[in-house]
């Protein structure tokens, strides 16, 4: 299991091939070949970011036609670096994909049974990905270091837990995000890590330190009853790669990537 470069009809993305061959497409985005305009440039998939929206509205069409899927059979989330997790049905479609006010309202993990399109956006935290083949269920969680601090991803595993799936066949992937080379911050924020995090995780640099989200994430995960085999870290930093990524902490004003997932078919 691994991330992998894919070159789509118009779009570059990463993918999990493991993953597309049980029948689950998952994508994450880069910030090219789409339409907006600086500072946005050019394939920004969110709307709250004060982008046009004719332009959002056109870059998620093309991304989502790379996985043959139209955004009326998606849903999306208003983010808030929480860890409510809503349960999304057929019934539920389109939510959020033309305008923020239909958006899963205050919510940061996405689940579904269904074939329906999961879509949320990062430019900078971690975008937590779920596939559990027996259950027939897969879900994105957003998390920053609060949502990562709160187990936003424990959450998650616990509801799939709640709907009969086993822990142990839950396979997890971690994608692009920030990483402890880039990632600095302060006292208040260290804190609440360092009852359970070791040196490879939070280092001390001067007055400041360095966090690992994508390590703190995996480590919950496996307290959770993942197997680390069934765990996949994406070695990319979003703040390290300005042509391929956006990055709120390095650039301020940026667009969003999303993190795509969708199960084509029954399983």
């Amino acid at each position: 299991m691994h991330w992998t470069w894919k070159t789509g009809e118009k779009l570059l993305y990463l993918t999990i091939p493991e993953w597309w061959e049980q029948g689950v497409s998952v994508g994450f985005s880069t910030r090219g070949g789409g339409e907006s305009k600086e500072p946005f440039s050019s394939l920004n998939l969110a709307l709250h970011v004060n982008d046009e929206q004719t332009d959002v509205l056109k870059n998620r069409n093309l991304f989502l036609t790379e996985f043959d899927i139209e955004s009326g059979n998606c849903v999306t989330a208003e983010q808030v670096h929480g860890t409510k997790i809503n349960i999304v049905t057929i019934e539920d479609k389109g939510r959020g994909m033309k305008d923020k006010a239909t958006a899963f309202s205050k919510c940061d993990g996405l689940l579904t049974q269904d074939n329906i399109g999961l879509l949320c956006f990062f430019a900078d935290c971690v975008p937590i990905y779920f596939f559990n083949h027996h259950m027939g269920v897969v879900g994105i969680a957003h998390a920053g270091w609060k949502g990562t601090a709160n187990k936003i991803v424990a959450k998650v595993i616990h509801e799939i837990r709640m709907g009969g799936g086993s822990v142990q066949d839950t396979l997890v992937a971690i994608g692009p995000c920030i990483k402890k080379c880039c990632y600095e911050v302060d006292e208040n924020v260290a804190s609440f890590f360092k009852s359970h995090c070791d040196s490879r995780i939070l280092v001390q640099h001067e007055d400041k330190y360095r966090l690992d989200l994508s390590e703190v994430n995996k480590e919950i995960l496996m307290s959770a009853g993942v197997p680390r085999e069934n765990i996949v870290i994406s070695n990319l930093c979003t703040a390290c790669n300005p042509d391929l990524l956006y990055s709120y902490r390095r650039d301020g004003i940026t667009g969003r990537m999303g993190a795509f997932i969708y199960k084509r078919k029954e399983i």
